[in-house]
C-alpha cells in the first residue's frame, strides 16, 4: 500500500513539473503582414504553447474579439481584417494585439503599411432619383443609414467563418469589380464598396459563410438587402435583392439561401451586389473565394511575444 502511495505521488510530482516547466517557457507568436494592397483582406493570427483568454485586436480604431481554438503550436485565433478604398489613403497605419495569459496582460504592437491599388472608373446611367434623391427621401435615407451602422458595428464570438467562403452564386461571373469608381449620370461618386455578380431576377443567394442575420430590408439605395455576422467582426451583404427568405435574428448555415437576386434600388439592371465587411471595413470579397486563412498567414510575418 505505502509503494502505490509513493507511487502516485511521483506521478503527481511530475505533472506539476511538466505543467510548471510548460507555464515557465509559455511562447506566444502574432502573425500579419508589414504592408498590404488597400481594398484587399489580410489574415492574422495569435498563437501560444500555453491557454491564453480574452485576445483582441485593435485596427483602424476598431477592437476585434477573437476566438482560442486548439491549433497551431498549442492555441490559436484567427482574424480577418483589410481597409475600405473608399476611405483609406496609402501610408503606414498600426496594429495592437492583446491577451491574457496566466492572469496578466500582454500587448504586442506593430504597423502594415498599406499600398495604394488602382482600381479604374465606371459611368453608368440611373434613373436621376437616385443620384440626387428628393427632399422627402432624406428621413428614409438617414434612418437606413443609422440602421446599417449599427449592423456594421456587431462584434461577437465565436467564429463562424471558415474559408473558403461558400459561392453565394453557383455562376460567379463579374459584371463590376470593386473599387470601381462610380459615375453616376455624369456625377462622380465613391468607390464600388463589393462585387457585382451577373445574375437573373429570382436566382438563388446562399450565404458564404454561417452565421446570424443582423440587419434585412427593402432599402433607397441598395434595394432588398441582407446583413450575416459571423463572428469576429466578419459580415457579408447582399444588395438588390427581388426576395429576402431570412429575417433578422436568424440563424444561417453555410450556403443556405438567403433571398433571390432582383433590380431594386440603384441599378442598372437585373444582378447581385456581394460585400464583404471586416470590422466596419468594405473590402474586395472576390479573392477570399480561392484561398484560405493558412494560405493567407503564409503571407504574413511571425513576430514572438514571450509571455512570462
Amino acid at each position: 500500500m505505502r509503494l502505490k502511495k509513493n507511487l502516485i505521488l511521483i506521478f503527481l510530482i511530475s505533472c506539476f513539473l511538466i505543467l510548471s516547466s510548460e507555464a515557465l517557457y509559455a511562447t506566444a507568436w502574432v502573425n500579419f503582414p508589414t504592408s498590404w494592397d488597400i481594398g484587399q483582406a489580410f489574415a492574422i493570427s495569435i498563437t501560444s504553447t500555453s491557454e491564453y483568454s480574452k485576445p483582441v485586436v485593435t485596427w483602424r480604431d476598431r477592437k476585434i474579439s477573437l476566438n482560442v481554438e486548439q491549433g497551431g503550436a498549442g492555441r490559436i485565433s484567427y482574424g480577418l481584417l483589410g481597409s475600405d478604398v473608399r476611405n483609406t489613403a496609402p501610408g503606414r497605419y498600426d496594429i495592437l494585439f492583446e491577451f491574457i495569459q496566466q492572469g496578466k496582460k500582454y500587448k504586442a504592437s506593430g504597423s502594415i503599411y498599406l499600398r495604394e491599388k488602382k482600381y479604374p472608373q465606371e459611368k453608368l446611367n440611373v434613373n436621376p432619383k437616385m443620384v440626387n434623391p428628393p427632399k422627402k427621401e432624406l428621413p428614409r435615407l438617414q434612418n437606413e443609414a443609422k440602421l446599417i451602422g449599427a449592423a456594421l458595428r456587431t462584434m461577437t464570438i465565436p467564429r463562424r467563418w471558415t474559408t473558403p467562403p461558400q459561392p453565394p452564386l453557383t455562376n460567379m461571373t463579374l459584371t463590376s469589380h470593386y473599387g470601381f469608381q462610380r459615375i453616376y449620370n455624369n456625377v462622380p461618386r465613391n468607390g464600388h464598396n463589393g462585387a457585382d455578380l451577373r445574375a437573373a431576377n429570382g436566382t438563388k443567394v446562399r450565404a458564404p459563410f454561417a452565421g446570424t442575420v443582423v440587419l434585412t430590408g427593402f432599402h433607397y439605395y441598395a434595394g432588398g438587402s441582407v446583413y450575416i455576422d459571423s463572428g469576429n467582426g466578419v459580415i457579408t451583404a447582399f444588395f438588390h435583392l427581388s426576395s429576402i427568405d431570412v429575417k433578422k435574428g436568424d440563424r444561417v448555415a453555410k450556403g443556405q439561401v438567403v433571398g433571390k437576386s432582383g433590380s431594386t434600388g440603384r441599378v442598372t439592371g437585373p444582378h447581385l451586389h456581394y460585400s464583404l465587411i471586416l470590422a466596419g471595413q468594405y473590402v474586395d470579397p472576390m479573392p477570399l473565394l480561392s484561398t484560405s486563412i493558412t494560405q493567407m498567414l503564409k503571407k504574413g510575418t511571425q513576430a514572438q511575444v514571450n509571455s512570462l
